[in-house]
């Protein structure tokens, strides 16, 4: 259905390297959403969904989109699954059906599968079978959620475990000096990676820079580490 090749190949006409052939399986508020941003990103994107209605919906959208049940491993070969770049499990709803498509597509051998998962042990099942990248979009907004409620934290996104980059106001306590001679990351554990004055562009943060009242700043490090800095006085 798709022509085959490998991601790292595939060109935006801009010159810069695109998502390639992906395959999104499972076209909910989660999926859908998922499958429009890669087409607007220059992929290749096939979506299945056993729901007529939203099949229709999506028709003409993405460059191709069928109704089909994903857990028979003999239509999944017939739609060429296997050969795509990449392949998202997106279903929600029915863990079974998540699980049981996760494992044909190991079945298969595909380098790249992404799936969601929608509560922890679900996670953890997707994990032991060996996709390569579960996601859990519900736990991980919840995380970011608290991070935005406390303290003046504007943006919060997780690294990895036990670490995160958060965008902030500029902490009185960091004014006015330049940010070799704060030492963040001996004081506080903490490096400011960028700065955004007022009505300007990000720009790197360098040794010399100076933090003012009205800069934003982004900052990484370990999550309860961000968390306190940003709340400096």
């Amino acid at each position: 259905m798709f022509p085959t090749r490998p991601a790292s190949t595939a060109r935006h006409p801009s010159g810069r390297r695109t998502p390639g052939t992906v395959a999104v399986i499972g076209l909910g508020r989660f999926g859908a959403a998922l499958a429009l941003e890669l087409m607007h990103n220059g992929a290749e994107v096939l979506g299945v969904d056993t729901d007529e209605s939203v099949v229709q919906e999506l028709n003409g959208q993405l460059t191709a989109v069928v109704r089909a049940d994903a857990t028979q491993e003999q239509l999944l070969r017939q739609l060429g699954v296997d050969e795509f770049d990449k392949v998202v499990v997106g279903i929600g709803s029915d863990v079974q059906a998540s699980i049981l498509v996760a494992s044909r597509l190991l079945k298969f051998g595909h380098p790249e599968i992404w799936a969601k998962a929608i509560t922890g042990p679900h996670a953890e099942i997707l994990e032991q079978l060996g996709v390569h990248h579960v996601i859990s979009p519900e736990h991980d907004m919840g995380v970011r959620s608290a991070h935005l409620i406390q303290g003046r934290v504007l943006d919060f996104v997780v690294i990895d475990d036990g670490f995160a980059l958060i965008r902030c106001p500029a902490p009185e306590a960091v004014q006015q000096r330049p940010l070799d001679a704060l030492n963040l990351r001996r004081a506080h554990g903490v490096s400011v990676v960028s700065v955004r004055r007022p009505g300007e562009a990000w720009e790197p943060a360098e040794p010399g820079t100076v933090l003012y009242e009205t800069d934003q700043i982004l900052v990484i490090g370990p999550t309860r580490k961000v968390q306190a800095f940003s709340d400096l006085d």
